[in-house]
């Protein structure tokens, strides 16, 4: 009899979802959706491209360049978790890397407010304000930039051309003012204007000047990380000598950055694979660099799937152990 009734207990013990959690629940349905309609509208603008590529893939060469693009995006993850940490402003690892996976899923929508929208929800359950989440967001964005900045100056040193020759002095400069920029006195000084905007005190960041050129170092490396990852999945189609490796980890810096100044291009879609196309076709014949740029789109956006559906799949088995541990009667039925 007690078995029986057991069930029953258990369903009644289940809270019921408040409307909050039910607005919540089709929000993210609503996402999803968008998502993947803008994702299946550009493969199917292109899909003609992509049907007509006629290659041959080094696929050794091409699983290490996939290695690299996920350690890449692994550090990102961890990147943003220290920088709230520093900020004062972080939840656990786990919690803040899988946020962080999850949120990759809002740049396929045109508009960066949605990765970061994606991102609030389980900082705002541990008391996280938000306009802290929204400054270190942001923060992130400006290293990305910086970081993928640094990289492409550094690429031109090596340009395969005589072009920027007598304009060596230029790139120095702005190398200097690159160390500059990232005074955290400068960058408080604009987030104070913004802080008096939204009638706000404590907007601006703890960090030393030290904590910031480590910050932004960690940036390169993982620039430098993903630059040698597209360096070896070109070389996986057209192999380049070990000479041009910087000058197109460098392009593929550029491209993000443009990529990313393009808010209303979905994670800087068709405006990437043009800097790409432009910067390659210096190095390489023009049918080369226009498969590479199509290339690299399904390169990042498999590597990015197949972290989002790992970090679904390690959070949803960690939920269940809970539900076991908080309701040891869950596991028996």
């Amino acid at each position: 009899m007690e078995q029986n009734e057991t069930p029953e207990i258990i369903e009644e013990q289940k809270p019921k979802k408040t409307k909050k959690a039910r607005i919540m629940q089709i929000v993210k349905i609503v996402f999803l959706i968008a998502v993947f309609a803008f994702m299946g509208r550009y493969f199917y603008r292109n899909w003609d491209d992509i049907k007509s590529l006629d290659m041959k893939l080094n696929w050794g060469v091409f699983a290490g360049s996939m290695m690299l693009y996920f350690a890449y995006k692994l550090m990102l993850a961890w990147l943003f978790h220290y920088i709230t940490k520093l900020y004062n402003c972080s939840i656990r690892m786990p919690d803040a890397i899988t946020a962080y996976l999850y949120s990759i899923l809002g740049k396929y929508i045109p508009g960066k407010v949605f990765m970061l929208a994606a991102r609030i929800p389980p900082y705002k359950e541990k008391g996280v304000p938000i306009r802290k989440v929204t400054v270190a967001f942001l923060l992130e964005n400006v290293c990305t930039l910086l970081g993928a900045g640094f990289l492409f100056l550094m690429s031109l040193f090596f340009f395969p051309n005589d072009l920027l020759k007598d304009y060596m002095f230029a790139v120095v400069i702005f190398v200097i003012l690159f160390f500059v920029c990232i005074n955290p006195k400068i960058i408080n000084f604009f987030l104070r204007i913004v802080g008096k905007l939204m009638k706000k005190d404590d907007m601006e960041i703890p960090f030393s000047y030290l904590q910031m050129i480590k910050v932004v170092l960690l940036f390169i490396c993982n620039w430098i990380i993903v630059g040698t990852g597209f360096y070896l999945l070109t070389c996986s189609i057209y192999p380049l000598p070990v000479s041009q490796w910087l000058y197109v980890g460098g392009i593929y810096g550029l491209s993000a950055i443009i990529g990313i100044i393009s808010l209303f291009a979905p994670s800087g879609i068709g405006v990437r694979e043009g800097i790409l196309i432009l910067g390659l076709n210096l190095i390489m014949p023009d049918q080369y660099s226009v498969i590479i740029s199509i290339v690299s789109r399904l390169w990042a956006t498999i590597a990015e799937l197949i972290l989002i559906l790992g970090a679904f799949i390690i959070n949803t088995i960690k939920k269940h152990k809970k539900k076991e541990k908080e309701n040891p009667q869950f596991s028996e039925l």
